[in-house]
């Protein structure tokens, strides 16, 4: 079943390496089609080094064309937050009632699109702020689910977050 959903990890340069290679892979694996989405076709730099090639230009696709959604953290949310586009294509696919994971400052983007409204969230403690201020009940906690939406604290947070998002997607 899986084999038929596709997913959009969406992202721009400094990701945190570890918060796109594990859940990249782990879709890879489990039989999920994933493009990367960027602001436009090009290699993106991690902040350990690590270069990504997105498959996908934002202005090139449609939120229909997509299962779900993954956002790493590091201070890739912070770019890709300052392109329309990016902003809508969440928005689309909440709207869609799609499964929609973030990670770390992840959540950041979901602000931008407000959609954390009401919402049981966690992310990384730099954030916090914003995402109260967005409206979100932020917990601290490891991994949150609401509905579809599914956020996570920090790297260590993944294994939890993928199963979560990959119980989501066999839906």
């Amino acid at each position: 079943m899986l084999s038929r959903k596709k997913v959009a990890i969406l992202l721009d340069d400094m990701y945190e390496d570890s918060e796109f290679i594990y859940p990249y892979y782990r879709l890879l694996e489990a039989g999920v089609s994933v493009d990367v989405v960027g602001k436009k076709e090009t290699h993106l730099r991690g902040k350990h080094g690590t270069i990504a090639q997105t498959t996908q230009a934002i202005h090139n696709i449609k939120s229909g064309e997509y299962d779900a959604l993954f956002i790493p953290g590091g201070y890739s949310p912070d770019g890709l937050r300052s392109e329309p586009a990016m902003v809508g294509f969440v928005k689309e696919l909440f709207d869609a009632q799609k499964p929609l994971c973030a990670v770390c400052h992840g959540p950041s983007l979901l602000v931008s699109a407000g959609i954390l409204n009401g919402k049981k969230v966690t992310s990384y403690r730099s954030i916090k702020d914003d995402v109260i201020n967005a409206g979100a009940e932020y917990t601290g906690g490891s991994v949150e689910q609401d509905g579809n939406l599914v956020t996570a604290r920090d790297p260590g947070s993944l294994p939890q977050m993928m199963l979560l998002f990959l119980a989501l997607l066999e839906k």
